[in-house]
């Protein structure tokens, strides 16, 4: 199974940032090729998503969209993911928020592995898709530190 692991500093408190990367809802607002995120339900540590993205791979374009279950650990500053439905075949993973510099920056670890069962896929299109899935990891990232920083 493929995994995918990217991590950024973001120049706010690990407590602010994880407080921001919970309210996946306002990913949308910095990612361009995220169209919507829904919360379903929102329960103490627990919620459940739905997600619609456009993926573009080389000249094909798609809109791929899934629901996950996320549990978010303010005491260790950890969520974990995993896929309830969609259009991959698994996807799970998780963040963590680790200080840095002082306390006044944030390590963020965004770590995951999917698995898409498409028949006739081939060598060279499985390295495309999966070249994107390591593109988006770095755009969240990047929306993420916007957002929490802007929020500082």
């Amino acid at each position: 199974m493929p995994k995918v692991r990217q991590e950024i500093i973001v120049n706010a408190p690990a407590e602010k940032v994880f407080a921001v990367a919970r309210q996946v809802e306002r990913f949308p607002e910095v990612m361009p090729d995220l169209k919507s995120v829904q919360v379903l339900l929102r329960d103490g540590n627990r919620a459940v998503t739905r997600w619609i993205s456009l993926a573009e791979v080389g000249p094909l374009s798609r809109e791929v969209s899934w629901e996950e279950e996320e549990w978010w650990d303010e005491q260790s500053l950890r969520a974990e993911f995993r896929l309830l439905s969609g259009d991959l075949q698994s996807y799970g993973g998780h963040w963590e928020f680790a200080r840095d510099g002082g306390g006044n920056a944030t390590r963020v670890v965004l770590d995951f592995d999917y698995e898409i069962d498409l028949p006739l896929l081939g060598t060279l299109v499985r390295k495309l898709i999966h070249a994107k899935m390591e593109e988006n990891c770095q755009s969240l990232l990047r929306a993420l530190k916007q957002l929490a920083e802007e929020a500082a």
